[in-house]
């Protein structure tokens, strides 16, 4: 009887205990799930991180806009020397930031969200867009399904028409009204879904460019970000090893000396002063155009780098001088810009020079003015004059083509719009997929290697793990199939 009595009395005990401590066994710090609210950052910040990142220096050292000088970034000026490793971490950042996405839409639908699911979709679309756009076909419909280890390589162009579809769904969520998410929680817009739905159309522009629809383009350029204030901005800190501007970090802090600008094509063209020796006789400026305020905003030097520019990292955090270069502090992603160009591009292919003319000016008068596209304090360089272009200036031997007799006008104002989109792009990846997709128009001149580089190659963990990855597996001189002009 007492040890009966004894067996109860020590269950009674056990099972206050167990109450007693009940949840104490999570670790706050260490949760294994979130609901959709709680996870849209980590895509966001991915977004920044991966369009900002290895692939945006790579391909800009690719295009001329950057020069590797030192240790293995001297390898990465000749894209012959691009290995499958080089690929293996953006690669597996942007796939990162896509299984988020696709988390994150589907905790939405069960939370009867449609608005954050929107959002999650214009995400996903932006980092595979640019994904496909780099690697060509790439793991789209099958991708992030832990069913399959072996996903599909969707053709390019059914990623993008699949990408069309996905953005299509996403503007009808973020209409829907409903929950959404907190402003604090929007890294890009503050919980503005107008300006949501705005990067969702103009995705759609830049996605119908890239496989040549000028007149789908056209449509969703107007629906895209109606003023600089829309533009999704890159919105970096002042914390090493956190929230500092990739591009500022890998110059000052991760591998100063490695990346420059030395004798690189693109601040040869913009240098109003040709301050070092420009080995390719190139230079934007003239009667119309004076492009010293610009130039110094993308690229500076000091006297102690007397060889050649180096990309503008000036910025608040080391420098006292806020948003003094393009590459220290926010970053503009897509943009109103951006918007114009291709409705200048549609309306000269489509319309002819004088509808084309004037869609460019209207351009040019944004660009003409400060604190939007670049800021600078310096008195040498106080400014940027744009002045409005008219048909004669892309005649033969006209302003924008003097040299020539024979040439097209309307293809002397794309060689235009296509240099000044190269300007434009600076740090980011749409250069390199410009020149490609054109048979570069804009006449850049890259470093003297083997042949054009058209993609960049699948990525070594790809190769050793998926056995759907495309054998042989396409060397990166190999046009992607949209890309193949």
């Amino acid at each position: 009887m007492i040890n009966k009595f004894l067996l109860v009395v020590l269950v009674g005990v056990m099972a206050s205990c167990a109450s007693f401590t009940d949840g104490l066994t999570t670790d706050p710090n260490a949760p294994t799930d979130a609901d959709a609210l709680n996870m849209i950052q980590g895509p966001m910040v991915m977004t920044q991180f991966f369009h900002a990142g290895e692939v945006a220096r790579l391909t800009g050292i690719w295009t001329n806009h950057f020069t590797g000088q030192d240790r293995q970034y001297v390898a990465l000026n000749d894209w012959n020397a691009h290995t499958s490793t080089d690929s293996d971490s953006p690669w597996g950042n942007a796939y990162y930031g896509v299984t988020q996405c696709r988390l994150i839409q589907a905790k939405a639908d069960v939370e009867l969200n449609p608005r954050m699911k929107g959002i999650a979709q214009v995400l996903e679309a932006h980092m595979m867009g640019t994904v496909t756009s780099l690697w060509g076909d790439v793991p789209f419909s099958e991708a992030i399904d832990d069913s399959n280890p072996n996903p599909a390589y969707d053709a390019q162009e059914d990623v993008y028409a699949g990408l069309q579809t996905l953005l299509d769904d996403a503007i009808i969520n973020l209409n829907a009204g409903g929950a959404g998410l907190t402003a604090v929680k929007d890294i890009f817009y503050a919980a503005n879904y107008t300006r949501w739905i705005q990067l969702a159309n103009a995705l759609k522009a830049r996605y119908y460019l890239h496989v040549g629809d000028y007149t789908n383009a056209n449509t969703y350029a107007q629906l895209g970000m109606q003023s600089a204030a829309d533009d999704m901005v890159a919105n970096f800190g002042n914390l090493y090893g956190s929230t500092f501007n990739p591009f500022y970090s890998f110059m000052v802090y991760d591998r100063p000396g490695y990346m420059g600008a030395e004798d690189a094509y693109a601040p040869n063209l913009m240098d109003p002063d040709d301050i070092f020796s420009d080995p390719y006789n190139a230079n934007r400026n003239h009667s119309k155009q004076m492009e010293g305020a610009r130039y110094y905003y993308n690229y500076h030097y000091y006297e102690l780098y007397t060889s050649g520019y180096e990309p503008n990292y000036l910025n608040g955090f080391d420098w006292g001088c806020t948003n003094c270069g393009k590459f220290g502090e926010d970053m503009r992603l897509v943009t109103y810009a951006e918007m114009l160009l291709i409705r200048a591009e549609y309306e000269a292919r489509v319309n002819g020079l004088t509808a084309g003319v004037a869609a460019y000016n209207t351009y040019r008068a944004l660009m003409a003015t400060a604190g939007t596209y670049w800021t600078t304090t310096l008195g040498e360089y106080g400014g940027v004059d744009m002045q409005p272009y008219v048909d004669g200036d892309f005649a033969p031997g006209g302003l924008e083509d003097p040299n020539s007799t024979a040439s097209d006008p309307v293809n002397a104002l794309l060689r235009e719009i296509y240099e000044e989109r190269y300007v434009f792009f600076a740090g980011s990846t749409e250069s390199f997929v410009d020149m490609n997709r054109t048979n570069n128009i804009a006449e850049i001149q890259l470093k003297d290697y083997d042949g054009v580089p058209q993609r960049l190659l699948y990525p070594q963990d790809e190769v050793n793990t998926n056995t759907s990855t495309p054998n042989p597996i396409p060397d990166v001189l190999t046009p992607t199939p949209v890309h193949n002009n």
